[in-house]
């Protein structure tokens, strides 16, 4: 893989709050080394196919990473990320859980950070779909946690999620904190329930973040 320069990343504000959030939220003093060989792969991948526009360290750890992994309380049983791009957030949740997390993407090439994930870091909780969550539906593919983030607005993302999500399920929207929940009318459509709406501040930043969490019935 690249090598990264170890004094910028060390000096990373970003890294710093990152690992400070590790530390106080889980048991692992393993996980920050392992966001560090994350983010060595990313930036090889990213290079060459462009997977995401953040390519500083205190970007990557805090808009990727942080953004990605905070709502991980909520998440629960086999977990799918649709449109997930280049992997987030199923793969830093999948670091950070035990959780299984399929990424979903219909654009096959943005599938390689987790793909190399998989191969080069020995990932062995999460798995790709290269394919549109409408076509997978199809199949009966179901899921107990399925999220979208930043993927469409709201409507279109239960629309999208709904499906593939099993009876008594959830659904998890990241948005920030100007979306406004989906119309009633989808929710009818989808059978699909508002259950909770979570706001929070991503810590020592000013990036205000908002959860739908809907309930699948």
């Amino acid at each position: 893989m690249k090598n990264i320069s170890t004094s910028e990343l060390e000096n990373s504000r970003g890294r710093r709050i990152f690992a400070d959030f590790l530390l106080n939220n889980f048991e692992n003093k393993d996980l920050l080394q392992i966001f560090d060989k994350l983010t060595e792969l990313y930036i090889q991948v990213n290079s060459v196919i462009n997977i995401s526009a953040l390519r500083n360290y205190d970007d990557i750890y805090i808009k990727h990473y942080l953004d990605s992994v905070y709502p991980y309380k909520y998440f629960d049983g086999e977990c799918a990320d649709i449109g997930c791009g280049g992997g987030f957030p199923c793969i830093p949740l999948s670091i950070v859980t035990d959780l299984n997390f399929t990424g979903i993407e219909s654009v096959g090439k943005k599938l390689t950070l987790i793909k190399r994930c998989v191969s080069e870091l020995n990932f062995k909780n999460i798995n790709t779909e290269y394919s549109r969550s409408e076509d997978l539906a199809k199949n009966n593919v179901k899921f107990d946690t399925v999220c979208a983030r930043a993927v469409a607005d709201p409507d279109k993302s239960i629309k999208l999620c709904a499906p593939l999500t099993r009876s008594g399920g959830k659904i998890i929207l990241y948005r920030t904190q100007n979306d406004e929940r989906a119309s009633l009318s989808t929710e009818t459509l989808c059978n699909v329930k508002l259950h909770n709406i979570v706001d929070y501040v991503l810590p020592e930043t000013e990036i205000k973040r908002r959860l739908f969490i809907y309930a699948k019935e």
